[in-house]
C-alpha cells in the first residue's frame, strides 16, 4: 500500500519533484545569489587583487602553521601524528606505568 506522507517524493508528481530539486540546486550553486561584501563578485568569489581574499588567505596560512606546529609537538613528545605512540616511547612507559600504578591504588 502506498503511503500517504507528503514528504515523500515518490507520493508527489514528477513536475513537483523537479520544481523543488531545482530550487535546491539554484540555492546551492548561485542561482541568484547575490552579495554587496566588498572584494567579491556576486557569485561569492573574490575579485582579482581583493584585499579581503588576502586577509583570509593569510589567517589560513596561520592556521595551518600552527596545525604544523602542534603536530610536531606531539611526534616530540613520543606520539604518532594519529595520537599513538612510538615505538620504544619514554612517554607511553611513564604513562603506562602512571595508569597501573593508579588501578592498583583503586583496588
Amino acid at each position: 500500500m502506498a503511503s500517504t506522507n507528503p514528504g515523500n517524493f515518490a507520493n508527489r508528481p514528477t513536475e513537483e519533484v523537479r520544481e523543488i530539486a531545482a530550487k535546491g540546486g539554484h540555492a546551492s550553486h548561485g542561482g541568484s545569489h547575490q552579495t554587496s561584501e566588498p572584494g567579491r563578485n556576486p557569485d561569492g568569489t573574490f575579485t582579482k587583487g581583493s584585499e579581503v581574499a588576502r586577509e583570509l588567505g593569510a589567517k589560513g596560512g596561520h592556521i595551518a602553521q600552527e596545525h604544523r606546529e602542534e603536530n610536531q609537538a606531539i611526534e616530540e613528545a613520543g606520539r604518532n601524528p594519529d595520537g599513538t605512540f612510538k615505538k620504544g616511547s619514554e612517554l607511553a612507559h611513564k604513562l603506562g606505568a602512571q595508569g597501573g600504578h593508579a588501578a592498583h591504588e583503586g583496588a
